[in-house]
């Protein structure tokens, strides 16, 4: 029991301390983040994105933001697609859908400007969410899977496994 008690305290002491700083090159202190770009016919996705993005990528990555020309990394991101969709039926003798899916999929690249090197890149990034129509409006559930991808994105790009 001792010995159980021992490892979760030494497992907390080292959750405890986690941090995503460093793990960058140390010679990337600032970052350029332009609009994202939209291929979609939801007009007001990219700037959603993009300032959840800079949000995040500010306080864990521990950054401030540059200049196009002057900055020592870049994000570039594109929303490629946007869908909804039916995900759940209920029971009986209509058809009744009774849970939607809000998928969307982007289009991102890290790149290390000082060394020339890109060091994230996916060109489907994507996240979704399922939500219920007689309960959450569609641009909600939207709002939600933008800050999925935000989370993961700036996860994505900080960790080294």
């Amino acid at each position: 029991m001792r010995l159980i008690l021992a490892a979760l305290l030494l497992t907390g002491e080292g959750c405890r301390y986690y941090s995503t700083t460093g793990r960058l090159p140390a010679h990337i202190k600032t970052v350029y983040i332009p609009t994202f770009e939209n291929d979609t016919a939801e007009f007001y996705l990219p700037q959603l994105i993009t300032d959840q993005v800079t949000e995040r990528f500010l306080s864990e990555g521990n950054l401030r933001l540059g200049e196009s020309e002057s900055a020592d990394a870049a994000l570039i991101g594109r929303v490629r697609r946007y869908y909804e969709e039916a995900e759940t039926y209920g029971r009986g003798e209509a058809l009744n859908v009774s849970g939607r899916r809000v998928t969307i999929v982007l289009e991102v690249e890290f790149d290390d400007r000082v060394e020339g090197k890109t060091l994230f890149q996916n060109r489907n990034f994507s996240r979704w969410v399922v939500y219920e129509p007689d309960k959450e409006a569609e641009q909600d559930a939207a709002i939600r899977v933008v800050t999925l991808l935000a989370d993961d994105l700036i996860s994505s790009i900080l960790q080294q496994w």
